[in-house]
């Protein structure tokens, strides 16, 4: 797995890597499968070539993004060329004396988002992440996502070193919400059909009262957006906030679908 991951790298950093994105496609058995099942159930008013056409694109852009994420990191200048949209949004947030949760989702090029935010806004940023695996393929990861100014958190790690960089450290608190969740007490909503969804993000949100602002980074016409929507603190109750998290990303999604990572088996109930 790590040599492969290794060849992968290599073609990405010559920018071969995503013009093979056909042979990856047709030759991946294992998660297309998943990809298809994922489209039928988020798109069940799409024919069968509007799907396909869209797990093409996602494959494409998947492929890309791994390509434009070297890059970013070979030429930190780049960064300086996203477009921001709903700027007033994050910089509300910024301005508070709140704590920040910036939530997103598997979708777009969120690798280039943390570097975008400390380049841009000069405001040091922690990202609760899981492990991979290979130990190889982690300590590669480790070292292109985080700096001085980026702190990385095991989600295994527990709530004391996460509340320490958000209340503490005062740093963004950036979270990954839209996978599968085994938390049988988590609260079913409607994320294109209903589901359960992971409530870590609406619990900090009620606990610290801090203002959680989604945010996602995308490619249109061949450039990156980074768009904001209008943040908030926690109302309601856990599964209306919920709600509203899962309502975001889905419209993001419902825009832009081949933006969207469907390689996750995310709906296995």
């Amino acid at each position: 797995m790590y040599y492969l991951f290794r060849l992968f790298y290599f073609l990405a950093s010559i920018k071969m890597l995503g013009r093979l994105w056909g042979v990856v496609y047709y030759l991946d058995f294992f998660r297309k499968p998943v990809v298809l099942k994922n489209l039928d159930i988020a798109f069940p008013e799409k024919s069968k070539k509007e799907k396909i056409k869209i797990a093409k694109n996602t494959y494409k852009n998947f492929l890309t993004f791994f390509e434009d994420t070297i890059e970013f990191e070979k030429n930190p200048k780049k960064y300086e060329e996203i477009e921001i949209k709903g700027e007033e949004y994050l910089l509300e947030a910024l301005k508070s004396e709140k704590p920040v949760i910036l939530v997103t989702a598997h979708f777009g090029n969120w690798e280039i988002t943390p570097k975008f935010l400390v380049q841009k806004y000069n405001r040091q940023i922690a990202i609760v992440m899981r492990e991979i695996e290979n130990e190889k393929i982690n300590r590669f990861f480790k070292k292109i996502r985080s700096n001085e100014d980026i702190k990385l958190i095991n989600k295994k790690s527990g709530a004391k070193e996460i509340m320490r960089a958000l209340i503490k450290e005062k740093r963004i608190l950036g979270i990954l919400i839209d996978q599968y969740t085994k938390n049988k007490d988590a609260p079913i909503v409607k994320f294109f059909k209903p589901t359960r969804f992971n409530p870590a993000v609406s619990k900090l949100a009620k606990t610290t009262k801090a203002l959680v602002i989604p945010g996602f980074c995308y490619k249109k016409n061949g450039k990156y957006i980074a768009e904001f929507k209008k943040p908030k603190t926690f109302e309601g109750n856990i599964e209306t906030f919920t709600q509203w998290q899962a309502k975001e990303i889905e419209d993001m999604i419902k825009r832009y679908p081949s933006e969207y990572y469907w390689f996750h088996n995310r709906w296995k109930d």
